[in-house]
């Protein structure tokens, strides 16, 4: 296996880690805002905030292994404003 296709691979899981996250950051505000359960309890603010600092941390992994440093800085309270 050459170099190439082995940085690939860790390319590929390290989007599809970030893309599951997002997905999950998503589906925790939209619990938080409707006083829903996610995963069968009740979400609170600060497991909104620990699920956004868990998507930061896979993006500038994702940024450094795509561009060999972090190019965008990201905040947890930017995050949870946005709308999407």
């Amino acid at each position: 296996m050459s170099v190439e296709k082995a940085q690939q691979g860790d390319l590929e899981s390290l989007q599809a880690r970030f893309e599951m996250l997002q997905a999950r950051l998503n589906a925790a505000k939209i619990a938080y805002m409707n006083s829903a359960s996610l995963d069968d309890r009740q979400i609170t603010y600060e497991d909104v905030k620990a699920i956004a600092e868990e998507l930061i941390q896979s993006n500038y992994a994702l940024q450094r292994a795509r561009y060999g440093k972090v190019r965008l800085k990201l905040s947890a309270a930017k995050l949870l404003r946005r709308g999407r």
